[in-house]
């Protein structure tokens, strides 16, 4: 196994996995009432809550007692048998539509997003912020994305289509997501980081840092149906904001510097990260999804999905920047060390992680990194928390919309909303 052929395969797992997810919520949007779609939408999003952030639980374990390529196997079994139950029990009859693949802005897109994400990942470790190559990143992501907007007003099947946005639900939603994503992969990336490097904790440890997470998400899916039904959709989202903003300051409160820090109150923490997450996001793709006809559902649907995705990466490579320019300017206080910039700091980071490298170091050092490594993860929370705060101030701004069980709502479904 080599480098290329794992980014290779695990790009092609993501294709797949990238297409499911949007292709089964519309399916549910396309079936059932706006009403039954908010109970069912609700059961959705607990279970894929539960099986996402079970994952690193699941993965650490199979990681310390297993082998890693066990991550790849388990989901053989699993995908056939999602597969044959697929084909017994789903079945649909649409007609055929010729429809054009946006290959040039996908290229545009693509190329642009890596251009940026690059720029925030060697601006300060390789380069410095003002020299060419990270200046030249920058500015190659700007003519991209101009370029990527311009081919979305040309194409006739456009990735993202610009007329789509101009329905105030479906830009509202989007919006919030694009900073809730940013909410969701902080949690899922530096929580992590942060029990493993900085309390020491084993790769199963660490990954039931994420388990109260985990158990807050579906369990407010399952909730967030029925309370979407008795107070609509901008209620429901504005208090899963509330729940996540709440979250992510209690993080900045706790002492990271002190090690043995309880697990029950930061269980509470990531319990309310994780119940936010499941009434907003919920909320959002009820309304996203009510605010078209069955035309337009799958690519509304999808374009939730994949606003949320880009916040997360785009936020994630901030945050990283963030934090390793932190840990350089802490670490180089620490002469011994030798670290000299961010590319070094990032590497020590990872080092703190191994529980052999910690046996080399004297415990004084070991003390000392590990409170760099958390000082540079409290600029982290910083930023959690102000991703929160934006999403939820434009979540204020997100038209409210009432479900109820009758007929109209599924004649409705044959036109969009405005």
């Amino acid at each position: 196994m080599t480098w290329f052929s794992l980014i290779l395969f695990r790009g092609l797992q993501g294709l797949g996995a990238a297409g499911i997810l949007p292709v089964v919520q519309t399916i549910i949007g396309d079936i059932y009432s706006p009403a039954e779609r908010a109970k069912m939408q609700g059961w959705f999003s607990s279970v894929w809550g539960l099986s996402a952030l079970l994952g690193p639980l699941v993965g650490g374990v199979i990681v310390d007692h297993f082998s890693w390529r066990w991550l790849f196997y388990i989901n053989l079994p699993l995908g056939a048998l999602a597969l044959v139950m697929l084909h017994i029990y789903f079945d649909e009859k649409v007609a055929d539509r010729q429809a054009s693949v946006d290959y040039t802005g996908s290229a545009f897109l693509v190329f642009g997003i890596s251009a940026f994400m690059l720029g925030l990942l060697e601006g300060g470790s390789r380069f410095a912020w003002t020299s060419p190559p990270i200046l030249g990143l920058f500015a190659c992501a700007a003519i991209l994305g101009v370029l990527f907007i311009r081919q979305e007003y040309r194409h006739d099947d456009p990735i993202l289509p610009p007329d789509l946005f101009r329905n105030r639900t479906i830009f509202t939603a989007n919006l919030a997501q694009l900073f809730l994503g940013g909410v969701l992969y902080s949690a899922t990336v530096y929580l992590p980081l942060w029990a493993q490097g900085v309390q020491g904790f084993s790769a199963t440890r660490s990954g039931a840092s994420l388990l109260w997470l985990s158990i807050g998400w579906p369990l407010a899916s399952a909730i967030g149906g029925r309370v979407i039904l008795q107070v609509g959709q901008r209620p429901a989202a504005i208090l899963g904001l509330i729940f996540t903003t709440a979250g992510a300051a209690a993080l900045l409160i706790l002492d990271h510097r002190v090690a043995g820090i309880p697990e029950a109150g930061f269980g509470i923490v990531t319990f309310c990260i994780g119940s936010g997450m499941g009434f907003a996001t919920l909320s959002f793709m009820l309304g996203v999804q009510s605010a078209v006809g069955w035309e337009q559902r799958g690519v509304a649907t999808a374009s939730l999905q994949f606003i949320r995705t880009l916040g997360g990466l785009i936020w994630v490579a901030i945050m990283g920047a963030v934090m390793n320019l932190t840990l350089a300017s802490e670490l180089q206080k620490m002469p011994k060390l030798g670290i000299l910039n961010m590319s070094q700091a990032a590497s020590f980071a990872n080092n703190l992680l191994d529980p052999d490298i910690w046996a080399r170091m004297t415990p004084d050092d070991l003390t000392m990194a590990r409170s760099a490594l958390a000082d540079s993860l409290r600029q982290v929370h910083w930023v959690t928390l102000l991703c929160s705060v934006i999403a939820l101030l434009i979540t204020l701004k997100l038209p409210n919309r009432m479900y109820s069980f009758d007929l109209a709502s599924r004649a409705s479904e044959s036109t969009p909303v405005p």
